[in-house]
């Protein structure tokens, strides 16, 4: 098949099974060569014009962003990834106690439900090994990682997994300092996906649903917040400093028994 139309086979399956975004001329062209009848090819067509806006709104329950397959798919196929929390901790970057802890919080959420969505997010948190081939850069407030809510440990534990994430290969973790204003660029959270075949994916995750931008104009305003937060971030070795302090800092609570 991938001889017969020009396009790589790559590519062929991602247009296939839809896991990003494509324009007309591909899809008119796939039903073509499928020889489809005229009745679904008009009707597949009419569908991809209803979708084809820039946007996609997935509806999920509390924390279930971690099982919305558009999620995995945008990650997986990923060459770059950036995340931005104002008041947390970028999901992906989030350990797993930590995690469960602040799930377990929710009383809608049964035990069975927190465990599936632990899981959910470790199969997401496998673009973080190195061999994945996604560089991803995460950007988090001075103010969240002192004041980080749990135990101890749940807390020093997720300090640490931002400093052995800060010195892994293909990840970056930049701390914003406290004496640096939101401003409109640092109110809301937001992941940012590149990868060389399709335009930037911006997802926005608001409970209970998320949002899904492909439009050039509303990426393009995205990679600008992304470049204003980088700037005025602290450099990686400032960022991994200060995160090692914070992590001994609540070792010697750990150890003490406060």
């Amino acid at each position: 098949m991938s001889q017969v139309t020009g396009v790589s086979s790559s590519s062929l399956a991602k247009l296939e099974v839809g896991v990003r975004r494509t324009d007309a001329v591909n899809i008119a062209r796939l039903l073509g060569i499928y020889r489809v009848d005229l009745a679904t090819f008009n009707k597949v067509m009419s569908l991809y014009r209803e979708v084809d806006d820039g946007r996609l709104i997935w509806m999920h329950d509390v924390g279930g962003v971690d099982e919305v397959p558009v999620v995995l798919a945008n990650e997986v196929t990923a060459r770059e990834l950036f995340s931005y929390e104002p008041v947390s901790i970028p999901a992906l970057a989030q350990s797993e106690d930590y995690l469960r802890q602040v799930l377990s919080w929710d009383d809608r959420l049964s035990t069975d439900d927190v465990e599936r969505r632990v899981k959910a997010r470790k199969v997401r948190q496998r673009i973080l090994h190195p061999r994945s081939g996604v560089k991803c850069t995460f950007v988090v407030r001075e103010l969240t990682l002192r004041h980080l809510p749990g135990g101890h440990d749940a807390v020093w534990g997720q300090l640490m997994n931002l400093f052995w994430l800060a010195n892994s290969e293909k990840v970056s973790v930049r701390v914003i300092g406290c004496d640096v204003p939101y401003g409109y660029q640092g109110q809301y959270p937001f992941t940012l996906t590149r990868t060389p075949e399709f335009r930037p994916v911006v997802h926005v995750d608001t409970t209970p649903f998320s949002l899904f931008l492909d439009d050039p104009a509303e990426s393009e305003a995205y990679e600008e917040m992304a470049r204003l937060l980088l700037g005025n971030a602290m450099s990686v070795g400032e960022s991994q400093k200060l995160i090692t302090n914070l992590a001994e800092q609540r070792r010697e609570l750990v150890d003490s028994g406060n």
